[in-house]
């Protein structure tokens, strides 16, 4: 048997994305990460306790070494990902393993991936705008510094494009640390995107963050989690602003759906975990601004089906300071960014009325476009 000093069991089950692991000493606590003996790069990461002596784990990197019977090691401790001025740069996994290609970082801090957000009463809001060099959005739908916006879209729209532009207006004229986080997008994109932020000399003061469309759903589900851990030690603990660029959104949610059906949950509505909400909050609530610093967010959400009101895109609505929505209608036609401006809303608008000072001419903006659209309507219910 192996040495209860270092909690060393053994796997008794295995399913599509799940490991049952048997100890004889005591449970790890749920989140703990569990590694084999064998192969040290297979993670699992417990996430319920069926029966006192079972953990049951989320398998993070599936590997045909995984077999039924291999020595398993308790770790202590959650999955974490290094923080400091030595990630800037650098380009992480869920893991926070360098996937550049070039020299190992060494010896530096890390820092568990999970924890709660920032009390209501440390919170700073500072109503100012985030100008991203968009007219469209900076005059309609102006995001607001230390705030989350969100660019809403189905697929083929433009949200990857608009936020990679986003991205080359802001990051060279932004005066803090610049975080990317890609959740189960393309692998081409997280390269281009690598190299034309090398190229455009803004690498130095960006870190980026991947968990591609290839990975388990438990890591796809992480690395939102892992990217802001190390948002947070800028902002808190190098007191600098930050500015998070996330996508997809939609990929956490729809990671954290294959994760509750892997573990045996009982749907809701439209075949979403029960736990959705909650889940959301737990990413989104870490998103904010501190007496440190201000800490800026900018995600694009897939829409499935065009369909607002799928409860994915309506839990995300409650969490933003701006929603930007594309249209597929003004995509069709060729017109980029194909933001609709009356769909788009933002706090730091004022009334439609105009009657506060701050910028009278975005919502007389909105309100011209909802006159040119009336005729249009009149027009298809009339006829030639």
């Amino acid at each position: 048997m192996a040495s209860t000093d270092q909690n060393l069991e053994h796997i008794v089950a295995i399913e599509v994305g799940i490991a049952d692991v048997r100890f004889e000493d005591k449970v790890p606590l749920i989140t703990t990460r569990l590694v084999t003996l064998t192969d040290p790069e297979i993670s699992i990461e417990v996430a319920s306790l069926p029966r006192f002596d079972i953990a049951r784990g989320l398998v993070l990197n599936p590997s045909p070494n995984l077999l039924l019977g291999l020595a398993v090691r308790d770790t202590g401790r959650p999955m974490d990902v290094p923080v400091g001025e030595a990630v800037l740069g650098r380009m992480f996994n869920c893991f926070g393993d360098t996937t550049d290609d070039k020299e190992p970082l060494g010896d530096v801090e890390r820092r568990p991936i999970l924890h709660d957000p920032v009390p209501l009463s440390k919170r700073r809001v500072e109503q100012a705008i985030f100008e991203t060099g968009i007219k469209a959005i900076d005059l309609l739908s102006p995001l607001e510094r230390g705030g989350k916006a969100g660019l809403f879209g189905g697929a083929g729209v433009g949200k990857t494009v608009l936020i990679t532009e986003m991205i080359h207006n802001m990051v060279a004229e932004y005066d803090g640390v610049s975080l990317f986080c890609g959740i189960g997008e393309r692998c081409r994109e997280a390269e281009e995107l690598y190299r034309e932020m090398g190229k455009a000399g803004v690498l130095e003061n960006t870190v980026m963050v991947f968990g591609q469309m290839n990975e388990s759903p438990g890591v796809r589900f992480h690395v939102g989690h892992a990217a802001l851990t190390m948002a947070e030690y800028f902002r808190d603990d190098m007191q600098r602003n930050v500015l998070v660029l996330i996508d997809n959104i939609f990929r956490f949610v729809q990671a954290g759906s294959e994760v509750s059906g892997l573990l045996g949950r009982i749907p809701s509505r439209m075949g979403y975990q029960p736990t959705l909400g909650t889940e959301l909050a737990g990413l989104e609530e870490r998103i904010c601004s501190t007496e440190q610093g201000a800490m800026t967010s900018i995600q694009t959400v897939y829409v499935p089906a065009d369909d607002f009101t799928d409860p994915a895109a309506t839990h995300k609505f409650s969490h933003l300071s701006a929603s930007i929505v594309l249209s597929r209608k003004k995509a069709s036609e060729g017109l980029y960014p194909a933001i609709d401006p009356l769909q788009s809303f933002s706090k730091m608008l004022p009334p439609r009325d105009g009657q506060r000072a701050a910028l009278p001419s975005g919502p007389q903006c909105a309100q011209h476009f909802g006159r040119i659209r009336e005729p249009q309507g009149h027009h298809s219910h009339a006829g030639p």
